[in-house]
């Protein structure tokens, strides 16, 4: 399996970068109490750090809205994953365990305030094209239907699968899942050391929590 990103993107966001790990022969399993307690004591430190009215005005935060943006993707309406869960902490909401590979997907986007991407690598087919997807819809995670119409999205041979905001039930990562894509959308201003050693986190936290191997990690 190889990601590209289609040219209707490249156009408006000529710097835009995705990273992402392949990770096999994972075992996930319910949220571990060692990765509990990590994601406590990252939501603490958040809470210290960050506030509401703030929140927006951050570098990082404010440069994937601009991200948004340029894409005609209206970042209050459908927030960033990465902001998405900064405010659930914020405003001493609980935030959702899944289980122990998407926890750690949301630990390492809030911990980096980047929109992360997690997905069942078995249920994706052919290659992956990172486009501004057509009219048409999908079934998000939460079971509801959302319209594809000119917004940014993963595809692969089956259609639209993912993008920084929702993602679809068909690759979900349940516990029957062995092998996982993790993707981020990268905003320009991450410099490519940078993002490199993000993904070096993110892949040692996937392994850590999930056993299994990093089999790829790539920049584009």
């Amino acid at each position: 399996m190889q990601i590209s990103i289609h040219e209707n993107i490249r156009q408006v966001i000529p710097n835009c970068r995705l990273g992402y790990l392949t990770i096999s022969d994972v075992i996930v399993r319910g949220t571990p109490p060692a990765l509990s307690q990590e994601f406590a004591q990252l939501q603490q430190e958040v809470a210290k750090v960050y506030n509401l009215e703030d929140l927006p005005k951050l570098p990082r935060v404010l440069a994937v809205r601009n991200m948004y943006k340029k894409l005609d993707f209206d970042p209050s309406r459908y927030r960033p994953a990465s902001e998405a869960l900064v405010r659930r902490v914020l405003q001493k909401k609980d935030l959702y365990y899944v289980n122990s590979a998407v926890d750690v997907n949301n630990y390492c986007s809030i911990k980096y305030l980047l929109p992360f991407g997690l997905y069942d690598l078995d249920q994706i087919a052919g290659n992956v094209v990172y486009r501004r997807e057509q009219e048409g819809s999908y079934i998000n995670i939460a079971g509801n239907m959302v319209s594809t119409d000119n917004k940014p999205f993963l595809t692969d041979d089956k259609g639209v699968f993912g993008n920084p905001t929702s993602d679809s039930r068909r690759t979900a990562v349940t516990l029957a899942t062995r092998n996982i894509l993790a993707v981020i959308y990268a905003d320009e201003s991450v410099n490519t050391a940078e993002l490199s050693g993000i993904l070096d986190f993110a892949g040692n936290m996937f392994v850590c929590y999930n056993c299994g191997k990093v089999t790829g990690k790539y920049i584009i």
